[in-house]
């Protein structure tokens, strides 16, 4: 059997978004803040080359997304499908009893 990954990302947590020095490193002028899910649309509305030019860093975690990652985060989230709501879980729950 295959073993399959599983990728999480603490879309409701704190974070800000930094411009990014050409060595990668985040400035200190701020150019968004908000939830990371919020952060992640700031920069989805950002141009390409502006979306190369941020790094996310999580507030509360020692957590930071470069330009790659940030990329990979914009695929991601484009990509996956909605969990299951509250009431399909429900359902599925009482299923099985």
């Amino acid at each position: 059997m295959e073993a399959t990954t599983m990728t999480t990302y603490p879309l409701s947590e704190p974070a800000t978004i930094y411009a990014a020095e050409p060595s990668g490193d985040a400035t200190s002028e701020a150019v968004g803040q908000g939830t990371l899910e919020k952060c992640v649309d700031i920069v989805a509305d950002l141009s390409a080359d502006e979306q190369k030019s941020v790094i996310i860093q999580m507030d509360d975690i020692d957590l930071k997304f470069g330009p790659e990652e940030i990329s990979e985060l914009l695929r991601f989230l484009r990509e996956e499908t909605p969990g299951l709501s509250n009431t399909e879980i429900a359902e599925v729950k009482s299923a099985d009893l």
